[in-house]
């Protein structure tokens, strides 16, 4: 049997998922043999983390792994089913909660971090950003940041970001460099090249 070439950002996701859903890998897939289970749990893990390209690109590669067609056929069915049925419950959303002055991002309902902001008028300024450490390394922080950005950007607002992570985000993100002031940009460590 030949394992699947998983590129590094897979093996990245999958280490990282741990045995967070212990009982899940226990009933869900009866009767798949050991060896093909990383490869279905690296493509629920991706599902759930809302990359659908991925998933379906790793379930396409589990269908050419050197097994009897009807076990690659079944758990790729499985695995798009449960993809399917979780893609609405447990997309991540981003609320922009006045009274606390932050934006929250939720997962299934549940608050799991926030983008701390001051706003005066036409400026924004992003102070603190934090993601609850269960769950770190989802993405979830950029979808916040992004979505805190967009809205600036929505409103006419110039952004001042105090937040090193959200600096840190625009540094990566070049389109999002006109939000901040030309002026104020060497403040941030923010430069034009």
């Amino acid at each position: 049997m030949t394992n699947p070439p998983f590129d590094s950002d897979l093996a990245e996701v999958l280490s990282a998922a741990g045995s967070a859903h212990h009982e899940y890998e226990q009933n869900a897939l009866n009767g798949v043999r050991d060896e093909l289970w990383a490869g279905f749990y690296a493509s629920y893990v991706l599902g759930r983390l809302g990359d659908f390209t991925t998933a379906s690109r790793l379930a396409a590669l589990l269908d050419e792994v050197d097994v009897p067609s009807n076990w690659a056929e079944a758990a790729a069915k499985h695995v798009t089913t449960t993809l399917t049925a979780q893609s609405d419950s447990m997309a991540p959303t981003v609320t922009d909660v006045s009274d606390r002055r932050r934006f929250e991002i939720a997962v299934d309902g549940a608050v799991v971090g926030f983008a701390k902001y001051r706003r005066r008028p036409g400026v924004i300024s992003l102070i603190h950003t934090e993601i609850d450490p269960a769950h770190k390394g989802e993405g979830l922080g950029t979808l916040l940041v992004k979505t805190a950005l967009d809205t600036g950007r929505a409103e006419g607002l110039a952004v001042l970001p105090y937040c090193p992570f959200v600096q840190g985000f625009i540094d990566r993100h070049r389109e999002y460099l006109d939000l901040v002031p030309a002026e104020r940009r060497a403040k941030f460590a923010l430069n034009d090249g």
